[in-house]
C-alpha cells in the first residue's frame, strides 16, 4: 500500500459506490470497498461491475474489495463514503464505526429521510459517528453514476457545516471531469436531496400522462415551491436551492429515464399502482419510502403540497394516478 495516498473506504458495492471509487481511483487515492453482495465483489477484482456497467473495465485498481469490516480497519481510511441504501444505513454505521479506529471523515452520498426521526440522514449519522470521525460531509448533485462511469464533464457540491471539512473532500475528488464545489447548508441540501427523489416519482407520473411543456413546466415550478415551502420550515436556506445540489438535482431527477425514481413513476402513471410492492423489491427507489416521510412533515407543520399529497395517496392508498394532474391543478 502507498502511504502517500489518501485511503477511502467505500461501504456498498453499488452503482454509485462504484462510479465513485473509478473518479478516485483517477486522483490517485488507494480505494477499498465492502459489500455483501458475492456477483459484486467477485466483479470488483476483475475491474468491472456488470450488474451496473456491463463488462466495460474501470482504470486502476482497487487495494481491498471485503465481506469482512474488520478488514475495513485494518485498511486506517482517511474517509470513508457511506454509499448503501439509506433503509440499511443505520445497520451497517452500528456496525461500522465502533469497528474503524482511524477517526475517518464520513461522507454520505445516500439520500433519504430517517423514518424514525423524520430528519434527514445526515442527523442520525452524525450522532453515530460522533466522536469517533473527523468530520462529516454530504455528497450531492446532479450525477447519474453510468454518466460519472462513462467520465462525462459532472458538478456536485460537496456539504459540510465545517467549510474546511468539505475542501478536504474536494481535493480528493477534483478531476478534469468530476468537480466538487463546498457549501455549508447540509440541513437544506439532504432535504433538497430527499425531496427530489419524490418529485421524481411525481414528474414520471406527469410524463407519463402529458407530453405538453406548458403542463411539464407548470408541474416543475410547483416541485420547486413545495420544497422550497418545506426547506422554511426544517431551516434551510433558500439559496441552497439554486446549487448544483438545489435545481441542478432537481432537473436531473425530474426529467430523465436513468433516473430510477422518474422511471418507477412513468411505470405507475401507464401501468397504475397495483404492482408497486412489486416494482419497489425489483430496485431501490428512495423517494418510495421518503413519499411517506415528506407526507408526515408536511402534515405534522401543516403545508399546503398537493404534488406530495396526492403522490402519498396514490403510494399508499391506491388513489388513481389518471386524476393525478387534475388534483394537483385543483389545489394549487
Amino acid at each position: 500500500m502507498n502511504n502517500n495516498k489518501n485511503r477511502v473506504a467505500i461501504l456498498g458495492t453499488g452503482a454509485w459506490g462504484t462510479a465513485l471509487a473509478t473518479v478516485l481511483l483517477n486522483t490517485g487515492n488507494s480505494v477499498a470497498m465492502w459489500g455483501i453482495n458475492d456477483k459484486e465483489i467477485s466483479d470488483l477484482k476483475k475491474q468491472k461491475n456488470t450488474a451496473f456497467f456491463g463488462d466495460r473495465k474501470f482504470h486502476g485498481r482497487l487495494s481491498l474489495i471485503t465481506k469482512d469490516i474488520k478488514e475495513i480497519s485494518n485498511f486506517k481510511p482517511k474517509f470513508v463514503i457511506i454509499a448503501v441504501p439509506s433503509i440499511h444505513i443505520e445497520k451497517v454505521l452500528l456496525q461500522v464505526v465502533p469497528v474503524i479506529k482511524s477517526n475517518p471523515i464520513y461522507i454520505n452520498v445516500a439520500k433519504g429521510f430517517d423514518p424514525k426521526t423524520l430528519n434527514t440522514w445526515s442527523e442520525t449519522i452524525k450522532k453515530i459517528i460522533k466522536n469517533k470521525s473527523k468530520g462529516f460531509v454530504a455528497l450531492i448533485g446532479p450525477s447519474f453514476a453510468i454518466e460519472v462511469y462513462d467520465r462525462n464533464k459532472t458538478i456536485v457540491n460537496v456539504v459540510s457545516e465545517k467549510i474546511n471539512v468539505a475542501r478536504q473532500v474536494k481535493k480528493i475528488f477534483d478531476t478534469d471531469y468530476f468537480k466538487c464545489i463546498p457549501i455549508s447548508d447540509l440541513n437544506g441540501a439532504e432535504a433538497i436531496s430527499a425531496l427530489k427523489n419524490v418529485m421524481a416519482i411525481a414528474s414520471g407520473i406527469l410524463y407519463s400522462q402529458h407530453t405538453s411543456i406548458n403542463t411539464r413546466s407548470a408541474i416543475l415550478a410547483q416541485i420547486a415551491t413545495e420544497i422550497s415551502n418545506i426547506l422554511k420550515i426544517i431551516g434551510g436556506k433558500q439559496e441552497t436551492l439554486s446549487q448544483f445540489c438545489g435545481i441542478g438535482d432537481i432537473y436531473l431527477t425530474c426529467t430523465s429515464e436513468k433516473s430510477r425514481n422518474f422511471s418507477f413513476g412513468l411505470g405507475i402513471g401507464r401501468l397504475g399502482n397495483k404492482n408497486i410492492d412489486e416494482l419497489v423489491k425489483i430496485r431501490t427507489v428512495e423517494g418510495y419510502w421518503a413519499t411517506k416521510i415528506a407526507y408526515q412533515i408536511i402534515q405534522k407543520h401543516k403545508i399546503n403540497a398537493p404534488i406530495i399529497s396526492y403522490l402519498y395517496k396514490i403510494l399508499y392508498k391506491q388513489a388513481d394516478p389518471k386524476k393525478f394532474i387534475d388534483n394537483i391543478i385543483k389545489a394549487i
